[in-house]
């Protein structure tokens, strides 16, 4: 027997090797599909309160009454829960005022699709956002 005969089989032993990576790679992949539309939205949503909080936040009374513009922490603190609430998933939402800039940061976990078979992977992942918003008025 020639040796070329003899090691005729032997891609055959790597091919189960190239399948099981090939599906490791699929399920990275998918799993990260995942996260990323799940922040997509998140940032999404995060501008949306943002938005809210600066329109709504605004204290309407103190604008007309004497032109300044103020802002009223329960009505920022209304439109950005009001916001998260609204949001898939539980998110967890703060806020801050910089100057005239109302700054929103949101976060939520994010149930993965594959990583929870494997042992020790959290099997989550944690997405965050944050988006600005302010009022200009000519």
């Amino acid at each position: 027997m020639t040796e070329a005969f003899r090691e005729r089989g032997s891609v055959l032993m790597l091919m189960p090797a190239a399948v099981l990576i090939l599906v490791i790679l699929g399920a990275i992949a998918v799993d990260r599909a995942v996260i990323f539309g799940a922040q997509r939205d998140l940032v999404a949503t995060a501008e949306a309160a943002a938005n809210d909080a600066a329109g709504l936040g605004l204290a309407v009374d103190d604008l007309r009454a004497n032109g300044t513009k103020h802002y009223d922490p329960g009505r920022i603190n209304r439109a950005v829960a009001l916001a998260a609430d609204r949001a898939d998933g539980q998110v967890t939402a703060s806020w801050e005022l910089r100057g005239s800039v109302v700054v929103v940061h949101l976060s939520r976990r994010v149930k993965l699709v594959f990583s929870q078979a494997i042992p020790g992977s959290a099997g989550t992942q944690i997405v965050v956002a944050t988006a600005t918003a302010s009022l200009i008025s000519s």
